[in-house]
């Protein structure tokens, strides 16, 4: 059965990505010359986290004329927030990462940092909830003091009033066996933004762009820091570490997730998170599309399918890979598709759970079924 995408699905998966051939780009402007409903573009979008990048988009394809007047200035208030948040949480990042590499600690960037700074053309494009890095387990005390030392603290920030409580969480062995990340960590910083944040809807400040406005003007951006010491459960600490190394990030010598591991890792957790948590974030399509692309050379197919049958995520790998190729023909080898497809007649596998994308879409399908 053929399921023809709306106009509105198909410019979220298009501007989910940070790169367009020619044909997604005369898809796009083509789609902005027809009747959409815009309301539901920007709600979506503002669910997605994707309005700069669908901004970027916009803005670089000069494709405005045939869009309602207030689109443009909702996206571009969405977008000035949020990368403002951006760019703070870089700053605190090169703090965080210069205090690890004086002090020794093995670590390496991941998720969010990793592809906003290397993928993107622009960073500020693909917004982050929070940062996310990678320290071995034998380090998290050392990692939790230093991040106490530059002011990030265990707790709940409440952007009803900018208030911060600190709530210490101690770590300990029923730390490191049941978990594979901290309880995240927070440091607010006040920042002087350009423009007039008290003008911006509350409602932003409260769900997707945490921050609150004070009265003389300046913004209270709380920055969230998660640190793992693993992947998932099960992950063995040489398959989590396995390929990372030094990359060029914003001009500085940073150590990054390897692309294989990022690879596996991003497909794996884009679809048991929209089975398991129902959580919709096509944007990591975007992620993965721009993965591949960028990182054809690099990446080690033999390794991801060998991780793939360890772990037992190869139906999850194959219904992302497959889908990615024929939505936006993403390169993945045939071969690696062939050896990753569940097998019809073997034990069902616990962890396929059919094809992602309608659930990450907003229709409801029921196939039409007729016995034999």
């Amino acid at each position: 059965m053929m399921i023809h995408l709306s106009r509105e699905e198909t410019f979220l998966l298009l501007t989910c990505r940070p790169r367009l051939d020619d044909a997604g780009d005369e898809r796009l402007v083509r789609l902005t010359r027809q009747d959409m409903d815009w309301a539901y573009v920007l709600w979506r979008a503002e669910t997605y986290q994707t309005i700069p990048l669908c901004r970027f988009h916009l803005d670089r394809l000069g494709a405005w004329r045939n869009i309602p007047d207030w689109v443009p200035g909702y996206m571009a208030g969405w977008s000035k927030l949020s990368e403002l948040r951006s760019i703070v949480q870089f700053r605190l990042l090169a703090q965080i990462l210069n205090t690890f590499q004086t002090a020794g600690i093995d670590y390496y960037i991941f998720k969010g940092a990793l592809v906003a700074a290397t993928l993107f053309p622009d960073p500020v494009s693909r917004p982050m909830q929070d940062l996310d890095i990678m320290v071995r387990p034998k380090d998290l005390w050392r990692v939790q003091k230093a991040l106490y030392g530059l002011g990030f603290k265990h707790g709940v920030f409440d952007p009803a009033n900018g208030t911060f409580t600190h709530m210490f969480r101690r770590i300990t062995k029923n730390t490191l066996a049941h978990k594979y990340a901290l309880h995240s960590v927070t440091k607010v910083e006040t920042v002087r933004p350009d423009f007039d944040a008290s003008l911006l809807p509350r409602a932003w400040r409260q769900r997707q762009i945490k921050s609150f406005v004070q009265g003389d003007g300046t913004v209270s951006m709380p920055v969230f820091v998660d640190i793992h010491f693993g992947l998932a459960d099960g992950v063995e600490e040489e398959d989590v570490w396995r390929g990372a190394g030094p990359e060029t990030v914003l001009g500085q010598a940073v150590r990054c997730q390897g692309p294989t591991t990022a690879l596996w890792f991003s497909a794996a957790r884009a679809y048991f998170e929209a089975f398991q948590h129902g959580t919709v974030k096509p944007y990591m399509l975007g992620d993965i599309d721009a993965l591949v692309r960028h990182h054809q050379e690099a990446i080690d197919w033999a390794e991801l399918l060998l991780v793939a049958r360890k772990y037992g995520f190869a139906s999850a790998l194959f219904y992302v890979f497959e889908q990615q190729r024929r939505l936006f023909e993403t390169p993945v080898p045939d071969h690696v598709i062939a050896l990753l497809m569940p097998n019809q007649k073997s034990i069902p596998d616990p962890g396929d759970y059919g094809d992602l994308i309608p659930k990450l879409l907003s229709r409801v399908v029921v196939n039409d079924f007729a016995l034999a």
